[in-house]
């Protein structure tokens, strides 16, 4: 399969995002120092309340919306034996701002959660969570918060419809223009890549931190062929893999600003805390990288790496 029948297929992967608006409440908040896991805990919590009405709801429905976008099962075309777990999740939530942790009554804060494939046909839902999450409460002690507005964000990053307020949505369907994420480049040599959140990537069952491309080329492609077969109908892309894995390793690391950075998160499913580290910092690559522009391309919009659902692998290409 040459290059442009790769990006036609790769047009096929469906993205829509929203930026929720916050105001705190009157006893103020206080939140962790990384918000994603935060929001993605009282997210869980409160869309299964909302979203699950099976009479069981530790046996879910073949229909059970909360099942669907926690839980997702094998594809039933898949005859391999394959974890829930390693199944990646059809959306991302991450804070605007994790540097700030106190917020006086009256602030805003926002929540960023960008959905994949068949999981857009629940936006609805996922409105409504972000609703009652703020009638349930973040961080210490649970403190309340409005939800003012919900954006739909373009392919630039900026706010550009909205689609909710005074507790009416308004959306219309629209996703992001895939023309716009996929900009044609040609003589491309090199490549900044910046690793904006703790990205974590594991290569033959190992973590590193050290960014080889082929490393970062490889998570994603892992990432985005598992968003495209679970929630894109079964989507497999017919390319041959090897070749491009060998052409990656060709492509060579020349400059080297990442650091590791740890953090811990509780984790209520395994009752125990979690260290989720990863690299942050700036990474320079030189060689061909033209068969590798949309997979990066889309790379921005899908992150890389483990435990992608609560914001970490977030990264930003730069080519030159």
């Amino acid at each position: 399969m040459n290059d442009t029948n790769i990006i036609r297929f790769l047009k096929e992967f469906q993205i829509l995002q929203v930026a929720a608006v916050y105001k705190v409440g009157k006893n103020g908040m206080q939140l962790p120092p990384y918000q994603g896991s935060t929001f993605r805990g009282v997210f869980g919590h409160v869309f299964k309340e909302v979203a699950c009405t099976c009479p069981n709801q530790n046996i879910h429905l073949e229909h059970c919306p909360y099942a669907y976008i926690f839980e997702t099962g094998p594809h039933e075309n898949n005859q391999k034996i394959i974890s829930s777990q390693d199944i990646p999740r059809p959306f991302i939530i991450q804070g605007e701002n994790s540097n700030k942790l106190i917020f006086a009554p009256g602030e805003q804060f926002g929540i960023t959660i960008t959905i994949f494939g068949k999981a857009i046909q629940y936006i609805q839902y996922f409105i409504y969570v972000l609703y009652h999450m703020g009638e349930r409460g973040f961080g210490k002690g649970r403190q309340k918060a409005e939800l003012q507005q919900v954006f739909l964000v373009d392919e630039n990053g900026d706010f550009r419809e909205q689609i909710y307020s005074h507790e009416k949505i308004h959306y219309g369907g629209q996703i992001l223009n895939s023309e716009k994420i996929f900009s044609v480049l040609k003589q491309v040599s090199g490549c900044q890549l910046f690793f904006i959140t703790p990205t974590r990537l594991k290569y033959q069952s190992h973590y590193y931190d050290t960014p080889e491309f082929h490393i970062i080329f490889r998570a994603a492609v892992r990432r985005i062929t598992s968003l495209l077969y679970y929630h894109h109908n079964g989507l497999q892309l017919d390319v041959d893999y090897k070749e491009l894995f060998n052409r990656a390793e060709d492509v060579k690391l020349v400059g080297n600003e990442v650091s590791w950075y740890d953090w811990e998160r509780y984790s209520n499913r395994q009752k125990e805390r979690m260290k989720l580290g990863g690299i942050i910092g700036k990474a320079v690559y030189e060689g061909d990288l033209e068969p590798f522009i949309p997979w990066l391309q889309l790379t921005e919009w899908t992150h890389i790496g483990k435990n992608t659902t609560f914001g970490l692998g977030k990264i930003k290409v730069v080519f030159q």
